[in-house]
């Protein structure tokens, strides 16, 4: 039995596209999830999935990235499959490691997707830091301008209006209007 693995690593991110290709896959099973791929991240419907797996059955998923992004994990994982007797294909690469070569190629792949990912952190911190010493701050911009907090503000403290119609008004969202409203209990 094939069965499918589709991941996203937020809750915003759409898993259709991995979906319609598990099931043109012939997979009579997917396990869905919504959860980063790192080391340290829980992902139950992954375990979930490596426990429903038996013997002569295949995981199969979209891109190697839905599984792991460390060498030394993904190939841990691929020994367990291995001991258990089932197999794994990755259907963007066209590899299955039921085969001679593809245990090769799957070794080979996952360690330059480890190197990326890590090279990837490195631009990130090189970036960061080359911004700090421009005396820039990195991360996400401001979804709020100045204008639309005082505004904000202004009709907050008319006490004329809920937060849901000032959220409505300044067209942002309750939690960012939080964070930059002064919303103190009245003495």
């Amino acid at each position: 039995m094939d069965i499918g693995y589709a991941r996203v690593s937020r809750n915003d991110q759409i898993l259709d596209r991995q979906l319609d290709e598990l099931e043109s896959a012939g997979c009579e099973r997917i396990f869905t999830e919504k959860a980063s791929g790192s080391k340290e991240s829980k992902r139950p419907e992954f375990d979930l999935c490596l426990r429903t797996l038996r013997r002569g059955d295949r995981l199969v998923v979209t891109e190697l990235s839905r599984l792991g992004r460390h060498t030394g994990e993904l190939a841990k994982l691929d020994e367990t499959l291995r001991e258990r007797g089932v197999g794994l294909r990755i259907l963007n690469l066209d590899l299955d490691t039921a085969t001679p070569s593809g245990k090769l190629i799957f070794t080979v792949i996952a360690a330059v997707a480890q190197m990326e990912r890590e090279l990837l952190i490195e631009r990130t911190r090189s970036g960061l830091a080359a911004a700090r010493a421009q005396g820039r701050v990195g991360g996400r911009r401001r979804s709020i301008t100045d204008k639309q907090v005082a505004k904000a503000q202004a009709l907050y403290d008319e006490h004329r209006f809920t937060m849901a119609e000032i959220t409505r008004i300044c067209e942002t969202s309750p939690a960012t209007l939080y964070r930059y409203l002064s919303v103190g209990v009245d003495a």
